[in-house]
């Protein structure tokens, strides 16, 4: 039998749709107060959201006598007929967000006008009105939401723990600062600050300080008629992930037609984008998703063209150095493009003392390489080789045009691939760290840390400190003494760090996720195939490679050396 659902049920119902964990308190109310015109907005958090989520701005405020309307369903100052809805220019127009927070949380708003005597004080409790009155408050608007999901424990048992849902309301509120630089954020959580974004310039500035100075950050802007958009990309150097945070008029939305440009326009499109799209209102349908995380585009073709063309510019800022740059041949986790180091920078040869440590788990990749048989014994000689016919030692010859490396070996003709065996031995000698006591490496000039990235390195405090980090005061001090980290930046080991410890939930594995991590990272600082050999250099190359537990392949499992016997040689001389 079919029957109405009771108006308690049903409204319920609704919240659950629109409210799904604390993060999306945030985002609703962090865009009401936009809406409201607030310059300065602030957050205090208590277990993650989930005991106490507080929103203060400075915004328009609510006139007393509206307070109980802004808590009914579809009650909104933002749109009045059905016209409106086609051309939307707010984040809010439904009059939703309250009405649903309210229906599953104890909430109480106060609020005053700007040219107001007096503010108001409104609370209620699972929707139900409980007090309403006329109180003093500052200008603009302040909302406590208290025991979300109290009467919807279903819902609340789904909740993560207090620090995965603070890193949700963490990145809501990084995305919003990064298109806002006239406003200031503040998150706090337990009354500890955990990040602080004041007002700057333009958004240009607030890129800047949203990824810091350590890597370069690849912007354009790419327009046609109707459509404008603006496209930074940060290429994050050990991620595998294409991250987007797109603005649709100032929407943090979801599109599959602009991801799908992204991926197009390059194979390694890797590491965070931020796109900003402007059009007119009515070339977007912002009505099609519950949370508006989704939108539809009138002309989706004309967004992807703007964002693929965009995207091939940033493409081309990035690769256009002078020295020629080839075409990727191996597995999407290498670079080969050829460039010059300066001479110097090559890294001094490894010590004697035996690895530690051999990483055979799922992270390291070994394939069969065409001549696996043959390069298996390439480092000592053959059984029943004749040791007066012609000297043991390996003599370098010197360097293909291509940058391979030449040596003569006792029995054969050696080819190395010095990228691919740096990368070896850049990653042995991090991975040798792991399973001791790491040691802090201090730094002689403490450096400032991104405050998206130290916003996240607060919450992970403690397990960076045992790692080895050093963070004082929104400055990195000290990291991890490890070998074999090249030129890796201290900002960039953090990073790193960080992405590790998210990524592995079990305490167990932590550590070895973040030492696996930072050697991939290791291993794109290796020389390029394309750099100029001394003798010394090569010789001392092949040296370490050598020592090597694994000399064969480079940890991506490609060849470091490939080897053509005399007799081979022979055969094809007929000789």
């Amino acid at each position: 039998m079919i029957k109405r659902l009771a108006p308690d049920i049903s409204t319920r119902i609704a919240a659950g749709e629109v409210i799904e964990r604390p993060s999306s308190v945030a985002k609703e109310l962090i865009e009401n107060s936009i809406d409201a015109g607030a310059k300065s907005i602030s957050i205090f958090t208590e277990q993650g959201g989930k005991n106490s989520f507080v929103i203060e701005d400075d915004g328009c405020g609510i006139p007393f006598a509206e307070l109980p309307l802004a808590l009914e369903r579809y009650a909104t100052s933002k749109i009045t007929d059905i016209e409106d809805l086609e051309k939307i220019s707010t984040l809010g127009y439904r009059g939703e967000a309250l009405a649903s927070v309210a229906a599953v949380s104890r909430m109480e708003i106060r609020s005053r006008l700007h040219d107001a005597a007096s503010g108001g004080l409104i609370r209620c409790e699972g929707g139900e009105i409980t007090l309403h009155t006329e109180t003093s408050a500052k200008a603009g608007t302040r909302i406590q939401i208290d025991d979300l999901f109290y009467n919807l424990p279903a819902r609340r048992k789904f909740l993560k723990t207090s620090s995965a849902e603070l890193r949700r309301i963490v990145q809501i509120v990084n995305d919003y600062a990064l298109i806002h630089p006239e406003i200031t954020f503040r998150l706090t959580e337990e009354n500890k600050k955990i990040l602080e974004y004041t007002k700057t310039d333009n958004i240009d500035k607030s890129i800047l300080r949203r990824f810091g100075k350590q890597t370069k950050i690849y912007g354009t802007v790419q327009e046609n008629e109707k459509l404008s958009a603006r496209l930074w990309w940060n290429p994050i150097p050990d991620s595998r992930r294409i991250v987007i945070m797109l603005f649709v008029n100032g929407r943090r939305v979801q599109d599959s037609a602009v991801r799908a440009a992204i991926s197009s326009a390059e194979a390694a499109s890797y590491g965070e984008w931020v796109i900003m799209l402007n059009l007119p209102p009515h070339e977007v349908d912002v009505n099609i998703h519950p949370t508006k995380e989704e939108i539809r585009f009138r002309k989706s073709g004309d967004v992807f063209k703007v964002v693929y063309d965009g995207a091939k510019k940033l493409f081309a800022q990035r690769h256009s150095i002078q020295q020629p740059v080839f075409q990727k041949q191996f597995g999407e986790d290498c670079e080969n493009t050829a460039s010059v180091h300066e001479s110097g920078d090559f890294p001094l040869p490894l010590s004697n003392s035996p690895n530690a440590w051999n990483y055979t788990d799922k992270h390291e990749w070994r394939v069969a390489s065409p001549n696996h048989r043959e390069i298996q014994n390439i480092f000592t000689p053959a059984e029943g080789y004749d040791e007066e016919s012609e000297p043991r030692e390996k003599r370098y010859i010197g360097q293909s045009a291509g940058g391979f490396l030449l040596f003569d070996f006792p029995q054969a003709l050696a080819v190395v691939d010095p990228h691919a065996a740096h990368e070896r031995i850049l990653y042995e000698e991090i991975c040798k760290t792991f399973g001791k006591s790491i040691n802090s490496q201090w730094l002689t000039l403490p450096q400032e840390i991104p405050q998206a990235a130290a916003a996240e390195a607060e919450l992970y405090r403690e397990e960076l400190a045992a790692l080895g980090f050093v963070i004082n005061g929104g400055y990195l001090e000290a990291v991890p003494a490890i070998k074999g980290k090249g030129h890796l930046s201290p900002v960039d080991m953090l990073r790193s760090a960080i992405r590790g410890i998210e990524t592995e939930n079990d305490p167990a594995k932590r550590d070895r996720e973040v030492w696996w991590r930072m050697a991939r990272l290791a291993c794109r600082d290796a020389v390029k195939l394309g750099r100029k050999f001394t003798p010394e250099e090569a010789e001392s190359l092949l040296e370490r490679l050598e020592k090597c537990e694994t000399p064969y392949t480079c940890p991506h499992g490609r060849p470091t050396v490939f080897i053509i016997e005399n007799r081979k040689l022979f055969e094809w001389f007929e000789r």
